[in-house]
């Protein structure tokens, strides 16, 4: 009894394939009947257009970051034009070590015991493999003392990158602060009053 109802079944299941087969026909005809083939120049130009597009709205919303940004509007120098280039800016030269800063020293300094004469003087400013830092004195070629020094981020109101300035303190201290590429630096020193 069961091979009998399965053969009837699959009988009749085999009997409806060809009727849907008409039904699908109708449909794949209408669908896959009326399209057109497209060209690579076709297509390559429907993806410029896509892209053009596209990039239009990029530089819209990129001017609009610059407006934001800038405020609109140009700038009363040429040069700051948000829209213009950059120019390249010529690197910083580090002063060579074997120059030094001169500083005109008036009053005579008192570096550990010694005593520093007046008159100019060539100032050096070094970092140790610990990090402290050295102020070193010399005149002419002659090494005349060297003060341990603090590090800081005031540029004592410098001109220049490069500097050293002796600035009165007090009724027994000078400052001397000391500014290069590298690092800025201070130091205390006593001096004999006259």
């Amino acid at each position: 009894m069961r091979r009998v109802f399965i053969f009837v079944l699959i009988a009749y299941c085999m009997a409806q394939i060809p009727s849907f087969a008409e039904d699908w026909s109708d449909f794949s005809g209408n669908l896959w009947g009326e399209q057109k083939a497209i060209t690579n120049d076709e297509f390559e130009k429907a993806i410029d257009t896509l892209q053009s597009k596209q990039k239009k709205k990029e530089a819209k919303q990129r001017k609009k970051k610059i407006k934001k940004f800038s405020g609109g509007g140009t700038s009363l120098h040429n040069t700051l034009d948000p829209l213009s280039e950059i120019q390249a800016q010529d690197p910083l030269k580090k002063t060579d070590k074997d120059e030094g800063r001169l500083l005109n020293i008036p009053v005579q300094l008192y570096i550990g015991d010694e005593l520093l004469d007046t008159g100019y003087y060539n100032v050096f400013g070094e970092k140790d493999k610990n990090g402290e830092i050295y102020l070193s004195f010399y005149q002419a070629h002659y090494f005349k003392g060297k003060v341990k020094a603090n590090e800081t981020k005031d540029d004592f109101k410098s001109d220049s990158i490069d500097f050293v300035k002796l600035i009165p303190y007090n009724e027994d201290y000078v400052m001397v602060g000391y500014g290069s590429l590298d690092f800025n630096a201070y130091v205390y020193i006593r001096y004999k009053n006259p």
